[in-house]
């Protein structure tokens, strides 16, 4: 007997529904890729939306929730007119925005700048190591690991030699399992 196969259904999101519960990463662009182009549509919040035949750019002074789209910016592009930034995001990049209890989440942390930051389960550099959590346990982790990795004070207690290993223990621990902050601190 044959062992069934699964295949993975991914939706094809375009210009006619990416706004419908999609989560994305945009990533930052400069204003004058767009300086000669009119908006395809205005949000009733302000958001302009340019779309070409790859992708869609928004120009928005909001990023992170929007309706049910959860659309993130990863730039290094200052603000140049009333905190407006651009971002662009190919139409291969949105994922399905899945429901707020449904484990989708995987946190990811660059140590050496200090960042943390989410990604999507269906993001193709997802290792599976990382353990999947729902939108709110997301956001409650990082808001502890972000903790962890600007202040020291929570570190005073302990014995370590080294402070940015022993950061990165714990994180790592946070990340690839599901023990609470508590829990792995009791561990040490």
């Amino acid at each position: 007997m044959e062992a069934e196969q699964t295949a993975k259904v991914t939706k094809d999101f375009t210009r006619n529904n990416f706004f419908n519960a999609t989560y994305c990463v945009f990533r930052g662009a400069p204003l004058r890729e767009i300086s000669r182009r009119k908006p395809h549509y205005i949000s009733a919040s302000g958001s302009s939306y340019y779309y070409t035949k790859l992708g869609v750019y928004r120009l928005s002074n909001h990023w992170g929730r929007a309706a049910k789209c959860n659309w993130r910016l990863q730039t290094d592009f200052l603000a140049e007119i009333d905190d407006l930034r651009l971002g662009y995001a190919d139409w291969g990049d949105f994922r399905e925005n899945l429901e707020s209890h449904v484990d989708a989440y995987y946190i990811s942390v660059d140590f050496e700048h200090k960042v943390v930051s989410y990604q999507h389960k269906d993001d193709p550099s997802y290792d599976q190591i990382a353990v999947l959590r729902s939108a709110d346990a997301t956001r409650k982790l990082i808001k502890q690991i972000k903790n962890l990795l600007e202040t020291h004070k929570w570190a005073r207690y302990y014995h370590y030699d080294d402070l940015d290993q022993f950061r990165k223990e714990i994180i790592t621990t946070l990340i690839t399992t599901t023990q609470s902050l508590s829990e792995v601190k009791r561990s040490l």
